[in-house]
């Protein structure tokens, strides 16, 4: 027996019963891992589903969100869809509101207590302008446009034949504008939304998301306002008359603001001639035009180096003389600003020089009014070369008012084809009180008949003056005062607050010889420049005279007159002289002086024998009338009025009064803009606006919509 060989039987026989056991122990770990890999890949594939769902609701969301921000940024061809930034709207789902509101942008209105001037009815000013530059393209249908993004909008078509599982839609809850009318956010409430496409309308996934995104005010290169009229809501129609003004050059780009809330769409249809400008040139549509729409100002631009000047008047014989301040530059300084209470310049060869350069501004600072007439002339030079060559962005002219008018409100005359000015409610001042309430006077006006000899000769400035009139206006008269005065006679015929006033004695030093007076008619109204009168007396004041003899004749004037008015009548084209009576308004000091406060009103006595002489419709052929004249030391010269009025620069003012005859030109440069705000700032690159929505500043994932 071989004893190796029994072991190994031994062994194997031992092996042999656990064998079974073992197999049925991997069998059992087998069937447990397998069953782990079902269940894991079980669970995993319907996980994928849900995350599906989960990422196509996200995914909706997010294009809701791109296709909102790409309609309202949409402005190509003048579109409107851009004010919809700066509205707020709602859909159905939005707890804000009861039902789908969608912002009419004409109908929202930015507050503003200044521009309201406490008008119990004023809303404030409008958001958007009722009038769209494209004819074609109406708020109603923007509106609808709009409308459709806050009802449920599907991502995509589903196509035939597919087997889409899910399809994607996305809601617009509400769109909520915080921010100012230059710089704000819109927050948007969407929902993205995943459910089956199927017949169910289940949602199997939805992404609830609060977005805001910064939205800014841009200036169009056609938008910039070179000319603007309007101070506050109750102006209206009354601050424009654009007369036959012609806008350079031809193809000119560049916007009239008109600042006026605008209800009525059919004001819409022709807007040249709502600003009574039918004979007006101007610029195309595309490039600019009119633009109706209250668009907030900027501030008055910021002054250094101000030096007092008090009133200047600038005759031929003060031009000559260096201590009349009829000749004024920066001397060595980059911006010197020059603080006048009034510029008169009467008469032919009066001229007030204003010498600057690239280098060298000057700012004026106006606390009443300006007169440029009779001939006289603003020469605005570049240094040394000759007037009309000084650019306009290195002047500006800044006007600054203390007073508001309550009543008695200077506008523009719209009731004729004369244009010029008018006055709103003409109150009588028969019950006059020492001192007057100033509120009850017009406010200050910039008068400017003349800017040279030849079409090449241009007024060119930045004209300022939110709370003054512009006016620029051909009187009927041929007759002028001549300025070249004696010892005897020194008074002037101003134009004050629109109307017409006088000095006492230009060459005088008291405060009672400089300040202005105010003239009324016999009926105690002011009588304003250019003879339009509601009580339809048309009177222009043209000279004022003071008693050097005896009367030429025998007469039943008054011989103790020693003041009389030279006054042509435009009913019957004659002139007269006419005596007054004066009345004490204000103290003759210097605070008055220096905001052109009156001192008195000078009242016309009533029209009759005893104080009114008639001089004929000739003032140099009669030998009468000469005596007469000579009796009162006026002088009187033949005025040419067939001259052109051209301008250059930027004039945002109260009212802008032209008239509708001789010529008139406007230059509209690009270059003016770009070194206007290299002066006084970006601010000033004011016109009309439109809006983009930017950079997306919050993106947060929201459970609940239970805050809009």
């Amino acid at each position: 027996m071989n004893f190796f060989s029994e072991k190994d039987n031994i062994r194997t026989s031992k092996n042999n019963g656990f064998a079974i056991p073992q197999i049925l122990l991997l069998g059992i770990g087998i069937a447990i891992g397998i069953g782990g890999l079902i269940n894991s890949s079980i669970i995993s594939l319907t996980g994928s589903r849900i995350n599906r769902q989960e990422l196509l609701a996200k995914a909706s969301s997010y294009s809701g969100i791109t296709r909102f921000k790409a309609l309202l940024n949409d402005n190509t061809k003048d579109r409107l869809f851009n004010y919809f930034w700066i509205v707020d709207n709602c859909s159905e789902n939005s707890i804000e509101c009861s039902s789908q509101q969608i912002a009419y942008p004409p109908n929202e209105y930015w507050a503003d207590d200044k521009w309201c001037n406490e008008e119990d009815s004023c809303k404030g000013r409008q958001k958007a302008p009722l009038c769209p530059i494209n004819q074609n393209i109406s708020w109603i249908d923007e509106q609808s446009i709009v409308a459709e993004l806050f009802n449920k909008n599907d991502i995509g078509k589903s196509l035939e034949n597919t087997n889409q599982d899910f399809k994607q839609t996305f809601n617009i809850i509400s769109s909520k504008y915080i921010g100012t009318e230059e710089y704000g956010i819109n927050s948007i409430l969407i929902e993205g939304l995943s459910s089956a496409n199927n017949k169910s309308s289940d949602i199997s996934a939805s992404n609830k998301l609060r977005v805001n995104i910064e939205v800014s005010s841009f200036i169009s290169d056609n938008g910039f306002g070179f000319l603007s009229a309007g101070e506050d809501n109750s102006d209206k129609k009354d601050s424009l008359y654009l007369g036959n003004i012609n806008i350079l050059p031809n193809d000119a780009k560049g916007s009239i603001i008109w600042r006026m809330n605008l209800e009525d769409t059919s004001d819409c249809n022709n807007l040249k001639e709502l600003a009574k400008g039918t004979y007006s040139s101007l610029p195309d549509e595309d490039n600019g035009g009119i633009w109706i729409q209250p668009l907030n100002m900027p501030k008055q631009p910021r002054l250094k180096n101000v030096k007092n000047l008090e009133t200047i008047f600038c005759t031929p014989k003060t031009f000559k003389e260096n201590t009349y301040n009829c000749n004024l530059n920066s001397g060595n300084l980059e911006q010197k600003t020059f603080r006048i209470y009034s510029l008169f310049v009467r008469g032919p060869g009066a001229i007030f020089e204003v010498s600057t350069s690239d280098e060298k501004k000057i700012i004026l600072e106006v606390m009443g009014d300006i007169d440029i007439s009779n001939g006289g002339l603003f020469c605005h030079k570049n240094e040394t070369d000759i007037c009309g060559t000084g650019k306009p962005e290195n002047l500006t002219i800044l006007f600054k008012q203390k007073k508001k008018p309550l009543k008695n409100k200077l506008i523009c005359n719209r009731n004729n084809n004369n244009g010029g000015v008018n006055i709103k409610f003409n109150d009588d001042y028969s019950n006059i009180k020492y001192p007057i309430e100033n509120n009850t006077l017009p406010g200050h006006s910039f008068l400017i008949d003349k800017t040279g000899e030849n079409e090449n000769s241009k007024f060119g400035a930045f004209i300022y003056g939110p709370n003054t009139t512009f006016i620029s206006l051909q009187s009927n008269n041929k007759w002028i005062q001549s300025n070249d005065y004696t010892n005897t006679n020194n008074g002037l015929i101003v134009t004050s607050r629109g109307s017409y006033g006088y000095i006492k004695n230009i060459e005088g030093k008291s405060v009672e010889d400089k300040i202005t007076n105010l003239i009324l008619d016999p009926e105690y109204k002011l009588i304003p420049y250019g003879a339009n009168q509601q009580n339809s007396k048309n009177l222009e004041i043209i000279g004022i005279g003071k008693k050097v003899r005896n009367l030429p004749t025998i007469s039943d004037f008054n011989p103790e007159s020693k003041d009389v008015f030279l006054i042509f009548d435009n009913k019957n084209s004659k002139y007269h002289l006419r005596t007054f009576e004066m009345k004490k308004i204000n103290d003759k000091n210097i605070e008055n002086y220096k905001y052109s406060f009156p001192g008195s009103f000078a009242i016309l006595d009533i029209k009759n024998k005893k104080n009114n002489i008639e001089l004929g419709e000739d003032l140099e052929k009669d030998s009468n009338t000469i005596s007469w004249l000579n009796t009162f030391d006026i002088k009187v010269i033949r005025l040419d009025n067939d001259f052109s009025r051209n301008f250059t620069g930027a004039a945002w003012v109260k009212n802008l009064c032209f008239d509708s005859n001789g010529s008139k030109n406007w230059e509209f440069s690009q270059t003016f803009i770009q070194n206007l705000i290299a002066w006084h700032g970006e601010e000033f690159n004011w016109g009309r606006k439109f809006y983009r929505g930017q950079a997306n500043i919050l993106w947060d994932t929201l459970r609940e919509f239970k805050r809009n």
